[in-house]
């Protein structure tokens, strides 16, 4: 497998864990919403959270970076990252914004992954949904990597 081949196979492994993460989260939010009892997945919610939080972060600190630059490059960090947060910037500097994730900080999403009251769950909801939307959307292009134009 070439370098290129084996960065992209990594982000889009990578992607589908985010992804899970999302899921989960998501489920968590819901049941919590309807007041369900769901104690048994305490662990696994807790991964998630914990792998959505390192996501969040790393993806915050690359878009910190690339807005603060003029123009909007992103040095040192994986690529594919770095083109998703030029994504998350395009889509936040559009208007109207198509999305509910362009109207919150990452670290406002961050903070609601932790959410108790009904209100929080809700937009926590819609957030996880439109950001489950941009990272698919992203991973299909590693889809196209690997598989070629199927």
């Amino acid at each position: 497998m070439k370098n290129n081949e084996w960065l992209t196979a990594e982000s889009f492994e990578h992607a589908h864990e985010v992804v899970s993460a999302i899921n989960t989260l998501s489920i968590d939010a819901k049941l919590k919403l309807a007041c369900a009892d769901d104690r048994g997945r305490e662990e696994e919610v807790a991964q998630a959270r914990d792998r959505l939080v390192t996501f969040l972060s790393r993806l915050e600190n690359v878009v910190d970076d690339a807005a603060r630059r003029p123009d909007g490059t992103v040095l040192g960090v994986d690529p594919r990252l770095g083109e998703l947060a030029s994504k998350f910037l395009t889509g936040r500097s559009q208007l109207p914004r198509r999305s509910p994730l362009y109207s919150v900080s990452l670290g406002e999403l961050r903070r609601l992954l932790g959410a108790q009251k009904a209100e929080d769950l809700k937009m926590l909801v819609k957030l996880l949904r439109a950001l489950r939307v941009l990272i698919e959307q992203h991973a299909h292009s590693d889809v196209v990597g690997i598989l070629g134009d199927v």
